[in-house]
């Protein structure tokens, strides 16, 4: 064999045996998961807001804000991870709605800071009634996604009962909204949000049902999880890095 062969042979052997190497760099591994709560532990990452009660059974988690109108407990309540979420997430999780008096279930979500630079652990005091604009005057985003029928504008097609929408705080802002889907008692919804830069998008049991534009994306926030007027059980909840 000449020098020149032997040359290209050891260039190409080379370049094969590195090729795994630069495959595996560019590839990145696996995701990282930042969050995968199963509640067979307990709430020990998480506080409470509001509400009647919050519990886990069955590994999972019950949230309950259903008063009677002459009964004791708040209507509202609003449940928040301990665990920062930073830059581009994909978040997931199964909710059930068990009832709600008025009809009106929600299954609401936020990743938000506290716009003072305060830890939001340390400002729950602030927060006890868990009133919709203490949250709103957040930095970060609100995902609100509900069933009502009253004065509801004309359903595209039988069975789209729900509305979503899609706000940023702390103004607050209205990013998006759609009446798309279903939100009832007696299903278990898997809600997907996925975060990269400026743009997230909600999916509901692999159905797209709105994506948004945010003007001033947050880079870390906490993840919330919120109803009002319904007993709701969260489970399945996973957070995952994205590049």
């Amino acid at each position: 064999m000449s020098r020149h062969n032997l040359v290209g042979v050891l260039l190409v052997l080379s370049l094969l045996i590195s090729l795994p190497m630069v495959c595996a760099q560019e590839d990145g591994g696996a995701p990282e998961v930042v969050i995968d709560e199963d509640f067979e532990d307990g709430m020990a990452n998480w506080w409470v807001e509001g509400g009647e009660q919050v519990w886990v059974e069955d590994g999972r988690m019950h949230v309950k804000a259903d008063p009677p109108a002459d009964g004791d407990g708040l209507p509202v309540v609003t449940v928040w991870c301990r665990t920062p979420v930073q830059g581009n997430v994909r978040i997931e999780f199964d909710a059930h709605v068990i009832n709600s008096r008025t009809n009106v279930p929600h299954i609401n979500t936020l990743l938000c800071a506290d716009p003072e630079g305060t830890p939001l652990f340390e400002t729950r005091d602030e927060r006890a009634d868990a009133a919709l604009p203490k949250y709103q005057a957040l930095a970060g985003l609100t995902f609100t996604y509900y069933h009502r029928d009253d004065d509801a504008p004309p359903i595209p097609h039988e069975g789209q009962t729900a509305r979503m929408f899609i706000r940023q705080g702390p103004d607050p802002l209205l990013l998006g909204a759609t009446h798309n889907y279903h939100c009832q008692p007696g299903h278990t919804y898997r809600v997907e949000i996925i975060k990269r830069d400026d743009f997230v998008e909600y999916h509901v049991d692999g159905n797209y049902l709105l994506g948004v534009h945010v003007p001033e994306p947050i880079d870390e926030g906490l993840l919330g999880v919120r109803t009002f007027r319904s007993h709701v059980w969260w489970d399945n909840l996973k957070v995952t890095a994205l590049d």
